[in-house]
């Protein structure tokens, strides 16, 4: 049977169930996908969607009626942590039981990690594996489970996904970060990253996985250091503060921009950060927290028009922005 993987292209989580379904799927067809381009065509075979939602496939207000989703109900895994996402599809109607792994608050390439590494453990106890008893049936990991740190996963993976969910216990996740965007990332680079993690030996030799991220956190300190000085001369000339929706935004239109963007040109009037980029063809918007503030629900925002996401992190396109008409 074909094998297609849909993958969240934007950012460091799509990018690991990438890897980790190319490490698992070695002949699946992998078609990156994000928030804002072309539905595309429902593939033919077994499709997994990571670290996105169904929407990749349907049109804005043509989700799929009853007699089609009983055609594609058994061929779907979708795995993803995104708030609006699970709140649309895992909520009503036949979309309770879509197969596949779904925390809110869990990064999506930590799911990945742990499903296919279950279902290869599922394989071995098994000569008849029946992918319906191994999604209702499983024992799976809880999300204190990752919260407290309690399974076995490569760190780069852990890493990768704390940062996603601005998870900020371990200041390595960030480093990391920077680490990975400091060189291109080659098949040998992926291929160390997801080395399962190992406790040093008794000669406190470490696995290459983790030699790997230490050499990525090197480099991302000093990628860091001047990341952040670019950061505060940007926002410090072009930061600007908006009333919408209720909201005051720290805005700032910056070719690349992330939360950190924003760090030196916040006040306490300040409830959310706002940044935007002309793509060609439209705005895109992404919506962050701003320290203090975290109880403002920025997803009811970003999905009110036509985006969606975590809490504290999200995002939508736009062909308008109304501050600016």
């Amino acid at each position: 049977m074909k094998t297609t993987v849909i993958y969240h292209s934007a950012d460091y989580d799509g990018l690991f169930c990438r890897e980790i379904a190319r490490k698992f799927l070695p002949d699946a067809e992998l078609i990156g996908w994000d928030y804002g381009d072309e539905t595309m065509p429902v593939p033919e075979g077994r499709i997994y969607i990571l670290d996105l939602s169904p929407d990749c496939m349907f049109t804005k207000g043509a989700e799929p009626d009853q007699e089609v989703w009983t055609g594609l109900f058994n061929r779907i895994v979708w795995i993803d942590h995104h708030k609006s996402a699970i709140e649309k599809w895992g909520s009503t109607g036949s979309h309770d039981r879509i197969p596949g792994y779904r925390i809110d608050g869990v990064a999506a390439c930590r799911l990945a990690w742990f499903y296919f590494t279950a279902w290869e453990r599922f394989l071995t106890q098994t000569t008849q594996p029946d992918l319906v008893w191994f999604h209702d049936n499983y024992p799976w990991a809880t999300k204190s489970d990752f919260i407290d740190r309690k399974l076995l996963e490569p760190l780069a993976v852990r890493l990768a996904g704390e940062y996603d969910i601005w998870d900020k216990r371990d200041p390595r996740a960030e480093l990391f970060q920077h680490g990975l965007r400091s060189r291109a990332l080659n098949d040998t680079i992926w291929e160390l990253l997801l080395v399962p993690f190992q406790e040093p030996d008794q000669d406190g030799k470490k696995d290459a996985g983790t030699i790997m991220v230490e050499a990525l956190l090197e480099a991302g300190e000093a990628l860091q250091y001047a990341r952040t000085r670019e950061n505060e001369s940007v926002i410090k000339a072009n930061g600007f503060t908006i009333e919408w929706e209720g909201l005051k935004f720290l805005a700032c239109n910056h070719a690349r921009f992330n939360s950190h963007l924003f760090t030196a040109g916040l006040k306490p009037e300040h409830d959310a950060c706002f940044g935007f980029k002309w793509t060609g063809k439209d705005w895109s918007v992404s919506l962050y927290h701003a320290p203090g503030k975290e109880h403002h629900d920025l997803s009811l925002i970003a999905v009110k028009h036509g985006g969606g996401g975590h809490r504290g992190a999200c995002g939508f396109r736009a062909k308008n922005i109304s501050f600016l008409t």
